[in-house]
This record gives C-alpha cells, structure tokens and sequence, in this order.
C-alpha cells in the first residue's frame, strides 16, 4: 500500500510540476521577455556563472525524477536514437516542450539548445533503465517481483542530492551573497523553470560571441524591468544603480 500511494504522490507532483512549466513557456510572449525577466535576478557575474553549471543539475534532475512515472493511459514505448526503448514518461512531454518552446520563442537558440536538451533526456532515461534492470536482478536473487517504479532507489537519491545541491548554491551563495536579489522562483515557479535553461544557455552563447545583438536587446529589458521592480519597493542590490526619482 505504501508504494502505491507513494506512486500516487509522485504523479501528483509530476503533474504539477508540468503544469508550471506549461504556464510558464505560455507566460513570455518573446525571447527577449524570457531573457529579461530572468536576467533582472541574475546580473551579478559570480552568480550568473553559478548559474551556468547549477540550472543544468536542476533540470537534469528533475528529468530523472519525471522520467520513472509514465503518463497514465498512454502505453507507448518509443524508440529513439540513443536512447533505450523506454514508455512516455512525464519526462517525454517535458522535454519535448522545452524543445518545442524554445524552437518558437527563438529558432537559432532553439536549434542549437535542442541537442543540450536531448542528451539531457537520454542520460536520465538511459541512467533510469540500467537502475530498473539491476533492480529486477536484485528482486530476483531475493526471489521477489520487482514492483516499485523507483527501482533500487540510488539514481533517484543521486538526482535529489545533485537536485537540491543545484538549488542550495543558486540560492544560498548566488543570490544571498553575489546577487543580493530574491530568486526569480519567488516570483513564478514555471517562469523560472522555463527561463532559467535559456538564460543559462545563452550566457554561454553570449560568452563566445554570438547573437551579441540579442544580448543588448536583454540589457535594455532588464534595465526596464529592474527599475519597474525598484519603484514598486522590491530590495534588490540593483537599485541602487538606478536614478529612481
């Protein structure tokens, strides 16, 4: 009984956690409003490089989890390449809307971010099938059937551990000391799940010089942002470069 309420509870949180993200993709009506509206907690370069390493972990993580619950009513086993033959999981969808969002929102950034996101997904779902089988080879030598969707459990202690390490060095030394501004999660879960991968991913972009155009284009929207967030009495480190009279 504790299993199936534990599998319960699992697909209520993936559920919901789909639904953020859902919310927030349909949230930002353009690149440019993505990229601004996580830039505006993220300007300091010690925690933009945070960042860089830590939004992956999280993502990753959260992949592994989503990919263990199967979407209910949908038996469809895939093939794709890389990937071991796998059912569509919560992880599926996800991904596929990262992609597909990401695709829309900018094409250039989309297609180069695809390939991130894809060896993402089929490291978590490579990772999840080896677990499940050593689980069955476990089960079997105790003479059991293998019947928990968290197999032997260690993958899934390994993605929480690197899921909330992620979380901790964003918050905790990344705004808390560098930033000196509330995370962006604080302010929309989805928007800061959708737009965290991007903002991330462009840093890099920008780093080695491409799309520099778009780079401006983000800078005048966090200036804007910040300011309308300063006015409104939000305690950011930021407003202080601001003139706000």
């Amino acid at each position: 009984m504790a299993v199936s309420l534990s599998l319960v509870a699992a697909h209520i949180a993936a559920v919901s956690v789909t639904s953020f993200i859902l919310r927030g993709f349909l949230s930002f009506a353009s690149i440019t409003d993505a990229l601004g509206f996580y830039g505006v907690y993220h300007r300091d370069p010690i925690n933009q490089i945070i960042h860089f390493f830590g939004v992956p972990c999280i993502i990753w993580s959260l992949i592994v989890f989503l990919c263990h619950l199967n979407l209910p009513f949908l038996h469809v086993k895939i093939h794709i390449p890389f990937i071991a033959p796998h059912d569509v999981s919560y992880a599926t969808l996800v991904t596929a809307m990262y992609i597909g969002f990401y695709l829309y929102l900018d094409h250039f950034g989309g297609v180069l971010y695809s390939p991130f996101a894809y060896g993402m997904y089929a490291l978590a779902v490579n990772m999840m099938s080896q677990d499940q089988n050593v689980a069955k080879v476990e089960s079997q030598k105790k003479e059991k059937k293998c019947k928990s969707w968290t197999g032997t459990g260690r993958l899934l202690r390994l993605a929480a551990i690197v899921h909330f390490t992620g979380w901790y060095v964003q918050i905790h030394p990344g705004h808390g000391i560098f930033e000196g501004a509330k995370p962006a999660v604080l302010q929309s879960i989805g928007g800061a799940l959708t737009s965290a991968p991007l903002f991330a991913y462009y840093e890099g972009l920008w780093f080695i010089g491409l799309n520099k155009g778009l780079q401006e284009e983000t800078k005048l929207l966090v200036d804007q942002y910040t300011v309308e967030l300063c006015k409104k009495g939000i305690n950011m480190r930021a407003c202080a470069d601001y003139d706000l009279n």
